[in-house]
């Protein structure tokens, strides 16, 4: 396309892959360097020639863009905290029972039942100055009130690291890894006696950011919102999400719409385009255009900084930024070249952002309305103004529809099919809510706010939360379940971009393009279905039982559970979202099992495990067998041990104790998860 800079669109995709190949490959700070300088010195070298020469080569392109992929791989290795020599890690090698943590509070988490949860820096244990984050988890406690705390309050506690916990089953959300993604290795749990407050206050955006929303809060308590419209306001206005209950979440979500609570590029657009409204009676005079565009980019930033300067609103409020700015200057395709410039600036601040679902979602979403939108729209020009906007609306939902689907298939395995109808209601009214909503904080901050003025704004969001659960209650309508990987979310792109070019420009090549395409998903499909098609057997963490899924070479699924117990929905969820599955079927376990040339004996609570001529590969311990496995190791010398989550926890650390004086793998489910045998 005409008029998008060329560096930068050459300097994305370099960057992302540099990114992206960093912990794949396990290249180290020194390498990254290393190639980085040599890259620098032949790419600069290459171009003075070429200048002397006056003249252009491909090899010149080819140049940047592997400098750009080294810079990506640099900048990932200059952001990984553990290259950090005062990182927490490096600090306590020799770690003892107990240490002594000043921790500085980074952002408040959505509470878990059991405790309060916060990310946190530590700024130093015992006498050693130390960086790093980790998770801090505050137990709730009925006997001592939950200490508040607030962004930027600096507290001391003694403690002890924990591991974060793997994925207990198959296919389950893993915390650990998205965790390790940002920067974030340990956790501690403690309790709010022993939490001790050295310092209260701000001194950070974010912690100022985080004071006002408080007192924000404080405000609007004066008056009588309902539970769920104070949760939906809390999501909308100031960016935070803890208060919506499970039910409200699933609605939000199951009717398409989940997005309006998450605040990011959807919200600071439409906020913009509400002020371009508003402020168009200004001219259109060079100093107005200047004057106009000032106030856009202020009132955006203060909305930034109001719903507390997150990574989504501050993606948005970069990129918003830059396409006014480009507007301003009159540049060809200048939403293309903010939405390029502001994704490479972001990515240089930081690289782990490109593991972010919510950075992926925003880009894919504005990007496609920029580019399939202005295709859409001209399909069809009523002269009735109502039905022009409406169809305008259609097309932009369509547009952000397509082009955030695959993404959203591969990592949330469902579709709404009310979508369209949801976003049709919610939009249009998303524009005024905010603007309502912004004019509401403002004189409930100064104290002004009269009692109609949040009484109908609390009617507006009760209504919108019956609407929104009304769409969600259509099951027959969301699609749940649905598979997808990596290979079908790239294929899914290129058939959209070949169809697309395909539908404006009828020739050969895209016509190639989209057939080739349209043959390799069902190749893709066949050698997923080839790659999955080896016979394992998992043997899950479950509380007080016991569940083995052994998958056959015709990916048939068995559950095996005990005697009159259910397997657990949300599981055999799990399996279909990421698994091809032909049939599944549910047995009762049994004290055998044979994966390829692998046995398997599971001892239970009868204790059985003396059986002539059988010399198990793998034994599972169950239902807390009173055995002494010593005794069970000196018949059976050779074998692995597992203990899954039907045991006592003090009998699976008596049995750990004596594997690791025999020198025999042992494998504890309550530690370590799920364990897979192929």
């Amino acid at each position: 396309m005409k008029g998008i800079n060329p560096t930068f669109l050459i300097a994305l995709p370099a960057l992302i892959l540099g990114i992206v190949i960093t912990p794949l490959f396990h290249i180290t700070l020194s390498e990254s360097v290393y190639v980085f300088c040599a890259l620098f010195l032949f790419a600069t070298t290459l171009h003075f020639i070429l200048k002397l020469k006056q003249t252009q080569s491909t090899i010149s392109a080819l140049a940047v863009f592997f400098l750009f992929v080294s810079l990506g791989n640099l900048l990932f290795s200059l952001s990984d905290p553990k290259n950090q020599k005062s990182h927490y890690t490096h600090r306590i090698q020799n770690q003892k029972p107990e240490n002594n943590f000043y921790l500085r509070i980074e952002e408040k988490l959505r509470p878990a039942f059991y405790a309060a949860r916060f990310v946190v820096t530590v700024t130093q244990i015992d006498t050693k100055t130390t960086s790093g984050k980790l998770i801090l988890n505050i137990e709730k406690d009925s006997a001592s009130p939950l200490l508040s705390l607030h962004v930027d309050d600096q507290i001391l506690v003694k403690t002890a690291l924990a591991e974060i916990i793997p994925p207990r089953n198959p296919f389950q959300f893993d915390y650990q890894e998205y965790l390790r993604k940002a920067g974030i290795y340990h956790q501690i749990t403690t309790s709010t006696p022993e939490v001790y407050l050295i310092k209260r206050g701000p001194n950070s955006l974010s912690g100022y950011a985080d004071a006002l929303r408080t007192k924000l809060n404080t405000d609007l308590n004066e008056f009588a919102f309902s539970k769920d419209a104070k949760a939906v306001l809390n999501a909308l206005l100031l960016g935070q999400r803890q208060e919506l209950s499970t039910t409200l979440r699933d609605d939000y979500a199951n009717a398409g719409v989940m997005h309006i609570l998450a605040v990011s590029g959807l919200h600071v657009g439409i906020l913009m385009l509400v002020l371009q409204f508003l402020l168009k009676p200004i001219g259109n005079y060079r100093y107005a255009r200047l004057l106009r565009t000032l106030l856009i980019i202020a009132v955006i930033w203060i909305f930034a900084f109001i719903t507390g300067l997150s990574p989504s609103v501050l993606r948005a409020a970069t990129m918003f930024t830059f396409i006014q700015l480009g507007t301003l200057l009159h540049q060809r395709q200048a939403g293309f070249n903010a939405l390029l410039t502001s994704a490479v600036i972001l990515l240089v601040i930081n690289p782990s952002l490109i593991y972010e679902v919510g950075f992926q979602l925003s880009y894919a979403a504005v990007f496609a309305i920029m580019w399939l939108y202005p295709k859409l729209e001209p399909l069809w020009n009523p002269k009735n103004k109502i039905l022009r906007y409406y169809w305008q609306l259609i097309a932009v939902s369509i547009s952000a529809q397509l082009g955030v689907l695959p993404l959203s298939l591969y990592y949330f395995h469902q579709f709404p099919g009310l979508f369209l109808i949801a976003n049709i209601v919610v939009l249009p009214a998303l524009g005024f809510l905010l603007i309502y909503g912004l004019i509401l904080l403002m004189l409930a901050a100064a104290g002004i706010l009269p009692e109609f003025i949040a009484s109908f704004y609390n009617t507006l969001l009760n209504t919108l939360n019956q609407f929104v659960s009304t769409l969600a209650q259509f099951d027959a309508l969301l699609f749940k379940n649905i598979y997808f990987s990596i290979p079908l979310v790239i294929l899914s792109y290129l058939l959209l971009f070949f169809m697309v070019q395909l539908a404006q420009k009828k020739n050969f090549i895209n016509l190639v393009g989209s057939l080739t395409v349209l043959i390799a998903f069902p190749l893709s499909l066949a050698l997923i279905e080839y790659n999955q098609a080896t016979p394992a057997l998992y043997i899950h963490h479950l509380y007080k039982t016991s569940l083995f899924t052994y998958r056959s070479a015709d990916l048939d699924y068995t559950f095996y559970t005990e005697k009159n117990q259910q397997v657990p929905e949300n599981l055999i969820a799990n399996f279909k979202s990421e698994q091809r599955i032909a049939e599944m079927y549910h047995e009762e376990l049994k004290p055998i099992f044979k994966v390829n040339e692998s046995y398997i004996l599971r001892i239970d609570s009868l204790g059985v495990y003396d059986l002539k001529a059988f010399k198990p590969d793998y034994i599972v311990l169950s239902q807390s067998p009173k055995i002494n496995l010593e005794r069970v190791l000196k018949r059976f010398p050779n074998t692995r041990i597992i203990a899954d989550g039907s045991n006592y926890k003090s009998y699976v650390d008596r049995w750990e104790s004596t594997c690791l004086k025999k020198k025999i793998p042992f494998h504890n489910t309550y530690e370590k998860g799920f364990y897979k045998i192929e």
